[in-house]
């Protein structure tokens, strides 16, 4: 009986991970985005799911945040969440300093939001002489405490200013290392050095005024009649939601590098743009080869590599294959696993066997598929035998299959490699005359 009931369990495990394999293109274009933005003029949070423009509510929203989460909607991201929070100029209660500068904007060019004072996001606190306290002013950490449990792949606070980028990703670093989440931030001129962070730092991006377009066309092209501004001017910081929605809607099947905004018409340019994007900066920049504003290389911020964290790791494409292959696995497993089956030798391999046939999947666009390549898991022995030991057993006295069979309670030990393939961006040929 036992045996029929590893027959049947397996084929249904086997049938999930091959439907995730052979959806995984598909899946990795439809990316879920967290914006955050200061929205309210009182002490209120509010929330918006987003799948299009259609879903933008008519009121509620000031119309430069509503300009900022249609840049991300451009992206085509499967669902962008909005989380709102007070403008810098609120002040809740009786505060105890000054409150920082008030929201930029992006019409007629928009205010700096990369040189905002810091202190715009802080909290107001105190007590009064008579012992009643005074309301804390809503701020991004309260906003980040509530998605932890939320699934979502990319995260940005395009109206936050210096302290609120450096903040924002501090916490997803401390996410990805302690917690084993796969959340990655876009935040604007943060040298994080760390692979889940992505550093955007192209200022004055100039866009053409679709309200401009409008009225001109209004005018029968008589400039002269036109008031509004022809260009709006977007900081590095409140473009990282344009960002952001690229790379939540960017499929596997390509890399960002080269991704192009058609809507810029110009941008901050680089005295030497390898030695930026080196330092794990994310660039925009024109050739001027008549294909306007490009994003010059998919990078994150990582650029101190080790042993375990290579050169691979800077490439966002690389880290969107292992952030995949981690969710899809851990899921499964969720689903199909936890409480469910029983914890021996055989359900371990019937387990292992069902994430080879995801691996076979998956070879091609997000795991490499020359025979050099290495893309397994198996039992970890060494893990299983320091188990053992823990156990008070003599694992030098055990065998090898013993150790891989022996009983681990509830935990399972796997281990494995995986060689995910990029796309490509460089190219040498030497001509040889």
């Amino acid at each position: 009986m036992a045996n029929e009931k590893e027959v049947f369990g397996l084929p249904k495990v086997i049938i999930n991970f091959r439907t995730q394999s052979t959806t995984a293109i598909a899946r990795s274009a439809r990316g879920i985005l967290v914006m955050i933005l200061k929205n309210e003029t009182t002490n209120t949070s509010n929330y918006y799911r987003i799948a299009d423009t259609s879903d933008i509510p008519s009121t509620g929203l000031t119309d430069s945040n509503v300009d900022l989460i249609k840049k991300a909607l451009l992206g085509t991201p499967l669902r962008v969440l909005v989380y709102t929070l007070p403008l810098d100029s609120v002040t809740v209660g009786t505060p105890t300093a000054e409150a920082g500068a008030g929201e930029a904007t992006v019409s007629g060019g928009g205010a700096d939001l990369d040189s905002l004072d810091a202190g715009g996001g802080s909290t107001v606190s105190g007590g009064a002489s008579d012992g009643t306290v005074t309301e804390t002013k809503l701020a991004q950490a309260d906003i980040l405490k509530k998605i932890t449990t939320v699934k979502w792949n990319y995260i940005c606070n395009p109206t936050g200013n210096a302290q609120d980028q450096e903040d924002l990703a501090s916490w997803v670093k401390a996410q990805r290392n302690n917690k084993r989440k796969t959340f990655k931030a876009v935040v604007a001129n943060v040298a994080a050095d760390h692979y889940g962070i992505v550093n955007f730092t192209t200022g004055n991006i100039r866009v053409v005024n679709p309200e401009y377009t409008d009225a001109l066309l209004a005018a029968d092209g008589d400039e002269s009649k036109v008031t509004v501004p022809q260009y709006l001017k977007y900081t590095a910081a409140q473009y990282t939601a344009r960002i952001g929605g690229i790379l939540a809607g960017l499929s596997l099947d390509r890399s960002a590098t080269y991704y192009e905004l058609s809507e810029v018409v110009d941008c901050d340019t680089y005295e030497d743009i390898d030695g930026n994007i080196n330092n794990g900066e994310l660039c925009l920049f024109d050739e001027q080869d008549g294909n306007g504003v490009k994003i010059a290389r998919a990078c994150n911020s990582l650029h101190t590599f080790t042993t375990d964290v290579g050169q691979d790791f800077r490439y966002i494409k690389i880290i969107e294959a292992i952030d995949l292959i981690q969710d899809d696995i851990r899921d499964t497993f969720k689903e199909e696993y936890v409480g469910k089956v029983i914890n021996d030798y055989n359900h371990k391999m019937l387990f292992i066997a069902a994430i080879g046939v995801y691996f076979r999947g998956l070879k091609g666009n997000v795991l490499d598929n020359s025979q050099s390549a290495e893309n397994w898991v198996d039992i970890d022995e060494p893990a299983q035998k320091d188990y053992a030991i823990l156990h008070g057993d003599k694992a030098e006295n055990m065998t090898v299959q013993q150790i891989r069979e022996y009983n681990t309670g509830t935990n399972v030990y796997l281990t494995g490699r995986i060689t995910p393939v990029n796309a490509m961006e460089d190219l040498k040929i030497d001509f040889v005359m």
